[in-house]
């Protein structure tokens, strides 16, 4: 009994196979990448101590902080009435992203507020730097209650307590308790 051997396609139709798959993968990735929460962007503008507008028009809150707030909401809208230690929250985190590339990256545990902003962490691009963490080490934000799954949730408390103990920020003020 004779076995045929079954012909090999052409070199350059399996390179094309897979260099299509490759691409396939890479594509997948970025999509995953996405749907995952995790994208990049430039500031276009900070709003306050821990809020930022992206270039796309997103509003972005930084997840696991609390900076004292530059304006509140009355009668269904936003007057200035900054808490204490708000302008100095909001001067600082212009420094640090406005103009910038950052990479935000969403908790599907809590994608949004109540306002329907996305809550990120806000990493900066070309460094190691997370914005939310640095409010923090700055003593110019409080560290939220997170619930127990959420990322960094211990770290943000313990840089928040490092910060009172060396009484940076509002921390120097006695009258603000972490």
């Amino acid at each position: 009994m004779m076995m045929r051997h079954k012909k090999k396609a052409p070199f350059h139709y399996r390179l094309s196979i897979r260099f299509f798959l490759l691409l396939l993968l890479v594509v997948s990735c970025d999509s995953f990448a996405s749907a995952q929460g995790l994208f990049e962007s430039t500031v276009l503008k900070v709003i306050d101590g821990d809020t930022i507008r992206l270039e796309d028009g997103r509003v972005v809150r930084y997840l696991g902080i609390d900076a004292p707030e530059l304006r509140k909401k009355v009668n269904n809208r936003w007057i200035l009435s900054p808490e204490p230690y708000a302008e100095e929250a909001t001067s600082f985190n212009k420094k640090l992203v406005e103009g910038k590339q950052v990479l935000i990256e969403m908790d599907p545990a809590k994608k949004r507020d109540k306002f329907g902003r996305l809550t990120a962490y806000v990493y900066l691009v070309g460094s190691k730097l997370l914005a939310n963490e640095e409010l923090l080490k700055a003593g110019l934000a409080k560290a939220e209650k997170l619930p127990v799954f959420m990322k960094h949730r211990k770290r943000f408390w313990s840089i928040e307590e490092m910060a009172w103990h060396d009484k940076r920020g509002m921390w120097a003020d006695s009258s603000i308790t972490p």
